[in-house]
Order: C-alpha cells, then structure tokens, then sequence
C-alpha cells in the first residue's frame, strides 16, 4: 500500500476562548478587593479612562428604591454602555477628573503575593496545556484559607466540566498542585497534609509516614509504647519520628494569610426593610469610570497621525471593554443574590440554622446561566445581611435526610453541633452529641460529627474538659 498526500475539507465546530472573553471571565471572579486591584492598573495603562466623583452613597440608594431597585443602576445605564449606543457619555473635568484618578491610586493599599497567585505561578511553568491550566485554577480557587481543598475531585469535575475533562484528569492535575510549594497544600485533610510534607523530603521516613496514615490519634496522646506495637518498633523511635513530625506545617496556607491581612468587604448587601428584603451590590466605592472626550477628539482631529489613532483606538476599545464588563459583573452578581434571597429565605428570616440544601445547578437553572458563571459570580465574594457577613459559597450547601424525609443542609447540621457544645458547656462527646441530633430525626455517623465540629475549629470534648 502506498502513501499518499491528499487535501480534504472538512467543516467542524468547537469553542474558542478568546482573550476578551478569559478576561470578562476573571472580572467575574475577582472580589471587591481584586477588582479595585484590577481598576487602579487599567487606569494607570489606558489613558482613555477616567473617574468621575459621584455623591450617592450605598444607604441613599437603598432607600429610594423600596426594596427593588438601586438607583445606582441609572448610572450603569448611562455610563456602563458602550459608546456606539445613545446616552453613553464621554466627559473630561478637568483638574477634577485628573485629581479623582490620582486619588484613587494613592489611595489604593499594597498587598503582597496570595496563596492562590503563588500557586498559579508555579502551576503555569508546569502544566502542558490550557486545559490542565484551568482545571488548576479551579482546584487552586477552592483551596481554604490555610491551604486545604475540603471538597472532593468528583464534586468539582461534575460542577465546573472543562471541555469533556473526567474526574480522572481533575485528580491528575491535582497530584501537579498538590507538588507545588507550600509542600502540603490541597490537601484533603491534617493526615493527608503531613504525609505530603514527608513525600517532599530529601530522605523519606517510613516510620515517620506510618504514624501519620495511620496513628495520629495515638500521637495525640503520646501514646510511644501503643505505636511502636503496632509498628514493630520502638518507643525511642517513634518519640524520634514524633520530633519530625512536630516540624512539619499543620496548615500550609498560614503565611500567606498572617502576611496578608484584608479586611472582608462584601460584594453585595442583603437588608430588611419591613417585609422586604433590599439587594445592594456594593460597588458604590469603586470609582464610576468614563472615556476622556479629550483623547475622542484627537481621533477626530485630522492632524493626529495614524499611529496615535491607532493607539487611542485600541485603547478606545480596551476602555469600552472594561466598563461593560463591570457593569454584567454588576448584573450577574445581582441576579445570583436575588436567586440565594429566594432559595434561602429560611436563613435571611430566622438565621444560620435555616440554612437549606443547595447546589450551584439549582441557582443556575433558576436564572437562566451556566453553573459555571454561578461558581465564578460566588467565588471570593462576601454577603452582608442580617446575621452577618459570610462567603457566597456559604449559601451552598449538601444534603443530609432528617427521619421526616426533608432535607437538612451540612451547613446547618454544623451550625446545630455548635450550638448543642455551646449550650451543654462544651463537655459532651461526638458520640453525645451524635445521640441528641438522632433525637432531632438527624442520623449522621460519630465520625461525621467529628468531621464537621474540626470543620469550625472546635477541641475535642477531653481537651475541652481540660480547658486546653
């Protein structure tokens, strides 16, 4: 059989991510904080934009609407469109405008690196396509505070597919973060966290990796002799491996947090007022961004050459590209609010412990978006309401069946564990309080009690007793 050279054509469809819209797509993930990061280095490179001071504060915008409508939203009506439609308005202060961006810029705080950038960083070098690269990202977005991804492989490649991804690549890519530097991050839990702080040395102790797997509750206790039996070792080697042990970062994360201290300011604002519930996306702080009718008229001036046309349009649409995406920011993050307001009624009414079963494709489904956009819109966002400020994934949360066959959220199963330790002074065990949540019609294991009370942080109940 010969080879032979042939030209077919062929006609297929497939998505392209373009750079507008992987841009778009990461003002929607940004917090208040990122954005304003965000903002403050689009104002220092395109001279197309510029800040106009406005005298409307979050509180005047609440009360003029009844509980439905900001009148903040006039002004991305007016100045969040692009400028081919009517009403979009280009304008120059002056002195003033200059002074307003100026402002803006000094007033802007210096952060140093975060746990999520440092990952990304590294994960860029490593990786060998795009693909790998967002499924990092996302594992990377899900990471708590100190480092730790507490929501499993199948969950995330089931919420958030990446082109046709299985679960078995997310768990590839997740070996790849899981070698990055802090050595221990995303991990699913302390035992896990260890045992990879110990893969990442120089010299692998095996001894070392047995306690950790297997024993960590006896080394807890100090309990040498009790380990060492079942190890076939000795105690003086099992108080060596401790030692070991004991140098290792329990939470890989940490250094990044301590070094970088941030205040939470909430994205949206959940207020009631009578009957009613007021949604205020709280972007009232971030300067209202306009395009410089200054650099407009240079385009139009017949003696500008063409290489600052060219500059000043491709700024043009860089500027234009900005503010429309700031204002679907505005929309998404308001219409995904609305759609928690109404999903989780119980909780805004009478507080955490009503918290109700939710899934991103629930939210999705109701307002018309892909559960993907939904992930996005709630990552790194912060809700004020009546109880209190907390995470937009806060609101989302699993299932556990009562006796009545409702549904109890995991969330408020938590909250129901803190509250029997709070209210019995903290002495009752997991095996207790197991007993009095079967009272209430909830069956979850000890194991599972003991899960969710390391969850929030709170002591066994012997080293409560103890008042460690």
């Amino acid at each position: 059989m010969g080879l032979a050279v042939n030209i077919n054509l062929e006609q297929k469809q497939k998505l392209v991510m373009t750079q507008t819209l992987r841009e778009a797509i990461e003002l929607l993930q940004m917090g208040s904080i990122e954005l304003s990061e965000r903002i403050e280095q689009e104002l220092q490179e395109n001279p197309m934009l510029e800040i106009r001071e406005e005298s409307s504060s979050v509180d005047s915008a609440a009360e003029g609407q009844g509980g439905q409508k900001l009148a903040a939203d006039s002004d991305y009506g007016n100045g969040f469109e692009d400028s081919s439609d009517n009403g979009f308005e280009y304008s120059l202060q002056g002195r003033r405008n200059s002074d307003s961006k100026r402002q803006f810029l000094e007033g802007m705080a210096q952060r140093g690196q975060t746990l999520s950038e440092y990952l990304m960083e590294q994960l860029r070098l490593i990786t060998q396509n795009e693909e790998d690269t967002r499924i990092g990202e996302i594992i990377i977005s899900c990471l708590d505070e100190n480092g730790y991804l507490r929501r499993s492989i199948a969950e995330l490649s089931e919420e958030m597919p990446v082109c046709g991804r299985s679960a078995k690549d997310f768990a590839r890519v997740l070996d790849l973060v899981q070698s990055l530097d802090p050595a221990g991050v995303a991990a699913s839990d302390l035992s896990e966290c260890l045992l990879l702080q110990l893969r990442d040395r120089d010299e692998r102790d095996p001894i070392a990796e047995a306690i950790v797997r297997d024993h960590l509750g006896l080394l807890e206790k100090h309990a040498w002799r009790q380990i060492a039996s079942k190890l076939g070792s000795t105690a003086e080697r099992i108080e060596e491996a401790s030692r070991l042990i004991a140098g290792l970062e329990p939470l890989p994360g940490r250094r990044f947090s301590i070094a970088n201290t941030e205040y939470a300011i909430p994205d949206v604002i959940v207020r009631r007022q009578g009957d009613e519930f007021v949604i205020i996306v709280n972007d009232e702080w971030l300067p209202k961004l306009y395009i410089s009718s200054t650099y407009r008229g240079l385009m139009q001036n017949k003696e500008t050459g063409s290489d600052v046309k060219t500059y000043i349009s491709d700024k043009l649409g860089s500027a234009q590209w900005l503010i429309r995406s700031l204002a679907q920011r505005h929309e998404t993050l308001r219409a995904v609010t609305q759609a928690l307001l109404e999903e989780q009624s119980p909780f805004f009414l009478h507080g955490p412990g009503h918290l109700r079963p939710l899934t991103l494709r629930q939210i999705a489904d109701r307002i018309g978006i892909h559960e993907s956009t939904v992930s996005r819109a709630s990552s790194n966002k912060y809700m004020e309401t009546p109880w209190g400020i907390y995470r937009l994934k806060y609101f989302f949360s699993g299932a556990i069946t009562q006796n009545n066959g409702q549904l109890a959220s995991a969330q408020s199963v938590r909250e129901m564990i803190r509250r029997i330790i709070e209210e019995e002074d903290g002495k009752l065990s997991d095996q207790e309080i197991m007993g009095i949540l079967q009272n209430r019609g909830i069956h979850i294991a000890r194991r599972t009690v003991a899960k969710y009370r390391k969850m929030q942080r709170i002591l066994s109940s012997n080293k409560r007793r103890s008042g460690l």
